[in-house]
């Protein structure tokens, strides 16, 4: 991202935010005099609630600080490997919504996806009443065997413009 608005002109201030209850996942402000880009890296190492409920928590604690003079942006970025758990097939449907279009790929890769109730949309408009994020899936590991998509491995991102 600096680097994408160095190439544009444009000179942001970056810092990590420091967070006194340690939690796992780095928070990372990026300010400009025009918008603040609040950017939350979450590794699940586990997709079960208690992973979940420590994202949703630490998303409520930075929207508390979103900065009323310019235009906000908070960025999430997750990344799991599947596993055999209940929880980490529903990643994927939690984390859009919905299930994910290409669902037969990730069959042939040996995961059954499941669909759950409780997705992060949802959490989103409760917990900081943010709605319209933008959520994607990726998958930017290939087999060096055959060049194929690596679905057992899945990056998770999603924006939000916060309008205050």
């Amino acid at each position: 991202m600096m680097s994408t608005f160095q190439q544009a002109d444009i000179t942001p201030l970056f810092t990590q935010i420091d967070d006194e209850n340690a939690l796992p996942q780095p928070i990372y402000n990026i300010k400009t005099n025009e918008f603040t880009v609040w950017v939350i890296a979450h590794h699940l190492l586990s997709a079960n609630i208690a992973r979940r409920d420590a994202l949703m928590h630490t998303i409520k604690n930075v929207s508390e600080s979103f900065d009323k003079n310019t235009k906000n942006y908070l960025l999430l970025v997750a990344d799991h490997w599947f596993d055999r758990s209940k929880a980490s097939k529903e990643i994927p449907s939690w984390w859009l919504g919905q299930l994910p279009e290409n669902i037969e790929d990730y069959y042939h890769d040996g995961i059954k996806l499941l669909e759950t109730p409780n997705t992060l949309p949802l959490a989103m408009n409760q917990c900081v009443e943010l709605t319209n994020g933008l959520m994607q899936i990726h998958h930017p590991l290939k087999s060096h065997a055959n060049n194929k998509t690596v679905h057992k491995y899945i990056l998770l991102t999603a924006i939000y413009t916060v309008n205050l």
